[in-house]
């Protein structure tokens, strides 16, 4: 299968859930700094996603840069996994607007879990495509795994404390997000 081809339309598709997210982002019918924190939610929840669609395409980046073989199941994989980060701006938009309420912060959560195991299962098909591979640490579901549980401490405290889902996702998307800027694989 054509590598370039995949990691073109992945890159495009990133880029257009990202632009999507910012375009949701409105100018607010207010002047007043005061007026403008009412807003933090929303400004949260698309700096959030953004770092995290940032932090995964970067993953996803140095995971291609590395195979030589990529097979028709990773093609399926790379398509299941771009079908749920594609869901991040409408659940980005939803928990921004409705930062305290139980089931946009639920949904997000569910997209989130849904988008890192559909990206864990490409990246072992890639894996399995690509047995040099293998020994890579930064590839296995160990390394991965503060970003799951982060993921399902959000998605459990969002029935309880809606308002937290977005900061325990903000923390884990950083604890990604400062490695990858100190030169460090993710």
């Amino acid at each position: 299968m054509n590598k370039p081809r995949l990691e073109l339309f992945t890159d495009a598709i990133m880029a257009i859930a990202a632009t999507i997210m910012v375009l949701e982002l409105r100018v607010p019918k207010i002047t007043s700094l005061s007026d403008l924190t009412s807003l933090w939610s929303v400004f949260l929840a698309y700096l959030v996603s953004f770092v995290l669609i940032y932090v995964v395409w970067y993953s996803h980046y140095k995971i291609f840069q590395k195979a030589k073989v990529i097979s028709t199941a990773t093609y399926a994989w790379n398509g299941v996994w771009l079908f749920f980060m594609t869901l991040t701006p409408f659940t980005t938009a939803w928990i921004g607007e409705f930062s305290n309420s139980m089931l946009p912060e639920i949904t997000y959560s569910i997209i989130l879990l849904l988008w890192s195991i559909s990206f864990q299962l490409m990246n072992r098909q890639v894996r399995k495509d690509n047995p040099e591979m293998q020994k890579d640490p930064t590839s296995s579901l160990k390394f991965r795994l503060p970003l799951y549980g982060g993921i399902l401490a959000a998605l459990v405290v969002s029935f309880l404390v809606p308002i937290l889902t977005l900061i325990i996702v903000g923390i884990t998307t950083m604890s990604l997000a400062i490695p990858m800027m100190r030169g460090r694989h993710i």
